[in-house]
């Protein structure tokens, strides 16, 4: 069990932190709402066979299925599509990081919705220190040559908080036994809406000669978000979600911008200033700080469970002994 939770949490590490290249290299012949569309359609036709053919799991309930659809539809259709989008505007590692805050997003909502925890001062301060990082990222003072930036970080920040509030309701809907079909049905549901949405906006009109659009880079570059960042990562998402608590899931998002960073600057060859990359400890430190609060809060809670524990069987050992 710890090797699966080992390799896990190292798809969602490694694959989704290196899928924000994948992206910028798609979206630069592809626009971003088709791009987004062809790649969950192909993965949900991928997943769900798998299901169906080789693992043969039974269908969903029809309430399972319409959880799969209204989770696939805010969780990628507006949330994750819109990382597509942004990374037409700013660069991938930066988008990365502006995710990150992911993180934050998620403890609140663990906070606020499931009970499980409670804010605590350092959360707060921490969430400000990472506000103050998003600034510094995009461009502070905000000057009219930033408009695009300051907008297309702000589409993150909510695509961010949106997938944060589903991370946490997934904890507490029906979804089918099969973490695969889960994946394949939420995928499908978006893909299903993002197609016909990018030719109403017109995208259609902006696909590039199919000269530009089969080579290696964008080709590469779909065929690692369709098996490795949707297949393999999101399904070990879902599996990890079963088992660990969202925060800790979430933990993806500082070790992400990371990943993205140094696959960004290094193999993109994407530019930085040193203003931006003291933005970005800012945020990544700031979720640090969150993610260590929360493992000291989870430690103390167990060890709290355990005494109780430990005297509860005391006691009862008192009384048979008596």
């Amino acid at each position: 069990m710890l090797n699966r939770r080992v390799l896990a949490f190292s798809a969602i590490y490694l694959l989704w932190g290196g899928s924000y290249l994948a992206i910028r290299f798609v979206v630069q012949v592809i626009p971003p709402f088709l791009a987004a569309g062809i790649r969950y359609s192909l993965s949900a036709m991928l997943l769900l066979t798998i299901s169906f053919l080789a693992m043969r799991d039974k269908p969903p309930s029809r309430r399972q299925f319409l959880n799969c659809v209204g989770t696939g539809l805010i969780m990628f259709t507006f949330s994750y599509s819109a990382i597509y989008w942004a990374e037409t505007r700013l660069s991938s590692w930066l988008v990365a990081v502006i995710a990150s805050t992911g993180f934050l997003w998620t403890y609140f909502a663990e906070c606020l919705i499931l009970r499980t925890d409670r804010p605590r001062a350092r959360t707060v301060v921490s969430l400000i220190g990472g506000t103050a990082g998003v600034a510094l990222l995009v461009g502070f003072p905000f000057q009219r040559s930033h408009a695009n930036s300051v907008i297309a970080a702000l589409v993150v920040l909510a695509s961010t908080l949106s997938w944060s509030l589903m991370t946490v309701l997934l904890k507490r809907i029906e979804l089918p036994r099969s973490f695969v079909q889960s994946a394949g049905l939420q995928l499908g549901a978006a893909g299903f809406a993002l197609i016909p949405l990018a030719y109403l906006v017109g995208e259609g009109r902006q696909l590039l000669p199919a000269s530009r659009i089969f080579v290696a880079g964008p080709i590469l570059g779909m065929t690692y978000l369709v098996v490795g960042a949707s297949m393999i990562a999101f399904t070990a998402f879902h599996w990890l979600l079963a088992r660990e608590s969202p925060s800790l899931v979430a933990t993806s998002t500082y070790v992400n911008p990371i990943v993205a960073m140094l696959a960004g600057i290094a193999l993109g060859h994407e530019r930085y200033t040193w203003i931006q990359l003291c933005g970005a400890l800012a945020v990544l430190l700031s979720v640090i700080v969150v993610w260590w609060t929360k493992t000291k809060s989870d430690s103390g809670s167990n060890k709290r469970i355990e005494k109780n524990a430990a005297k509860s069987i005391a006691e009862v050992g008192g009384v048979v002994l008596e």
